[in-house]
């Protein structure tokens, strides 16, 4: 019996997940346009527009750079590598995965009048702002390899995986968005509480930590943060050219826990969405 209850449940949450991604498949188009006019109007009632989301995390690596740099004149961060080749990686990708969840969360709330469309597929809402913070995220990477050129650092074959990475971050983000979604229109705080987890996150992320100068137990504690694989793998294309191979250990334990919180996030999502219409 528990063999035939273990099958039945497999079996329903793949259906579950191939509904999922074949509306993702279907409803491509949309997702893009709806990005593609989500980063047009994030800032249009500004003059600099899109402009500002680009500035914001530029304005903060050059506060960076600047005190460890230029004010601490300090290195023991990043070894022989320049401190902002060394950070920039890791930081502007978590600035991805920090602003695609965040938006992603309230992403129900900010499209409620899609919501009560009555042929429209609100699966897809969550996945615009992964989609169009990727958009404005693909600027960084080539300002990665303009900054990484200008320290006489050219490009390898290695920078190419960061495809790879940006594609991890991006379900990473849309599954715990799908989650954190469900719950927004039916407990307001859980954008206060994803806010405050995501400000916690930061500092237990290699984004201003050297792993390797830190003890045992601490970068155990540190690699249990799923966005480690991904900060590292950053750091891994464009300044230790290491391939992502290397790291079986990590891309698994990475994998699992997001497979884990996609289906407890596509579920959750699947069950609350006939109430979406009544509480928005």
């Amino acid at each position: 019996i528990l063999k035939e209850r273990k099958y039945v449940i497999i079996n329903f949450l793949i259906i579950i997940q191939g509904k999922m991604i074949k509306i993702l498949i279907k409803d491509r188009k949309l997702i893009w346009e709806l990005a593609k006019n989500d980063c047009k109007a994030r800032f249009s009632s500004s003059i600099l527009g899109v402009v500002w989301t680009i500035l914001q995390p530029l304005i903060n690596m050059l506060v960076i750079w600047l005190v460890f740099q230029v004010g601490f004149k300090s290195s023991n961060l990043s070894g022989d590598i320049p401190f902002i080749i060394w950070y920039m990686p890791a930081f502007l990708i978590w600035n991805y995965f920090q602003e695609a969840t965040s938006q992603a969360t309230n992403s129900l709330l900010e499209y409620s009048y899609l919501v009560k469309k009555v042929n429209f597929d609100v699966e897809v809402i969550p996945p615009i702002k992964v989609v169009s913070n990727a958009l404005i995220h693909f600027f960084f990477i080539f300002f990665i390899i303009f900054v990484n050129l200008c320290y006489g650092k050219m490009p390898t074959i290695y920078y190419l995986q960061v495809i790879y990475y940006l594609f991890c971050t991006a379900v990473f983000s849309l599954a715990i968005g799908w989650l954190c979604s469900a719950i927004a229109p039916f407990a307001a705080d859980i954008s206060n509480i994803i806010s405050i987890i995501i400000q916690l996150g930061f500092w237990i992320t290699p984004i201003f930590w050297d792993p390797s100068a830190l003890t045992d137990t601490a970068a155990f504690f540190m690699k249990m943060n799923p966005m480690y694989y991904i900060c590292m793998g950053y750091r891994d294309c464009f300044v230790y050219d290491v391939p992502f191979y290397e790291h079986p250990v990590l891309m698994t334990y990475f994998w699992i826990v997001t497979i884990v919180i996609w289906l407890i996030g596509t579920r959750l999502y699947k069950k609350a969405k006939a109430h979406f219409d009544d509480v928005l």
